[in-house]
């Protein structure tokens, strides 16, 4: 059972994948669309905005993972080194109780101390792990196993695909919303011609111009909630699977326990990226947090919370460890 509902989750990935992919060509082509009906500009609009689509998606598939490496100064690591070459054996262990293949690129941060990793790519012939050089000096081979775990998991799972194509449609909607409100900025200084005609057409036009953006606005709102929420789900179920991996869900649970005592932020991490990581890389409060909001806004359930699924103990009782 456990292993169709692995092959499941890869499955769904994929379906959700090209559905957003059309969803996404039918949003971006209605918008222009509405905006030719309305002005009676031709197809220029509706062009406009399937071109804005089709470069988000081009974007997101084919420099996807470079761009993430570049952003956080990721760089390849050193056979010759001790500690990348017991992390390279450690991927190829995972690598065969996986079953993925071919196995992932290995990067690492030097220079970063926090305890951190993340896993970036579409498929598994183009898939990277990356780790902080924090990580190799705290962890043990234990504990690195179970973070390797959980990001091969992500690999295998496909929640790259799904994730990396969400951010890109969000990343064209804010484009959209861009646009909009420039336009009606644009039109609005330079005002619409000496006649009460092309006053009145000018007033349209900015109301019009203002709704687009509006609307753009409130839709990139409800995606971002949507990739949050679809980040948290994640990560539940990229720790499962990395305890089915290793047989040793205390590897995970501990290193997870080291990750949420140490305090400092990765550098170069962004609000972009900050989903790809295996704890949140700036430390932000609301990701170890209940409640609605932070349902809303947190990339990541907390820490404590996945420590307690993976030791089979009761939140609070994993909190208080964690406090004292």
């Amino acid at each position: 059972m456990s292993v169709f509902s692995f092959w499941e989750e890869q499955r769904k990935n994929i379906t959700r994948s090209y559905l957003l992919i059309f969803f996404f060509v039918i949003l971006m082509g209605g918008f222009g669309f509405l905006i030719d009906y309305f002005f009676e500009t031709g197809p220029w609009f509706t062009v406009v905005f399937l071109g804005v689509a089709l470069i988000q998606v081009l974007v997101g598939v084919l420099s996807g993972p470079s761009l993430v490496l570049s952003s956080v100064g990721a760089r390849p690591i050193n056979p010759l080194n001790p500690e990348h070459k017991q992390l390279e054996n450690i991927i190829n262990e995972m690598g065969i109780a996986s079953g993925l293949k071919p196995l992932p690129k290995i990067y690492y941060i030097p220079g970063e101390k926090s305890i951190n990793a993340f896993a970036t790519g579409l498929k598994s012939e183009n898939a990277y792990i990356c780790v902080t050089e924090g990580l190799l000096e705290a962890l043990n081979r234990e504990e690195t196993q179970g973070v390797i775990a959980h990001e091969l998991s992500h690999i295998y799972n496909k929640d790259m695909l799904y994730m990396t194509l969400l951010s890109a449609i969000l990343g064209a909607v804010v484009i959209i919303q861009v646009m909009a409100f420039r336009g009606a900025w644009l039109v609005a200084r330079t005002g619409g011609g000496r006649s009460r005609r092309d006053s009145s057409g000018c007033a349209y036009a900015i109301v019009f111009l203002i709704v687009v953006g509006l609307l753009a606005t409130i839709f990139a709102f409800l995606g971002r909630i949507l990739l949050f929420a679809v980040s948290r789900q994640r990560e539940y179920l990229a720790d499962a699977k990395a305890a089915e991996f290793t047989r040793n869900p205390q590897g995970l649970a501990s290193a997870l326990r080291k990750i949420a005592l140490t305090a400092g932020k990765v550098q170069n991490a962004s609000i972009a990226t900050a989903h790809l990581f295996i704890s949140d890389p700036l430390k932000r409060k609301v990701n170890e947090k209940e409640g609605f909001f932070a349902n809303l806004f947190s990339t990541h359930p907390p820490i404590y919370k996945r420590i307690a699924r993976l030791e089979g103990k009761s939140p609070e009782q994993v909190l208080m460890e964690l406090e004292q």
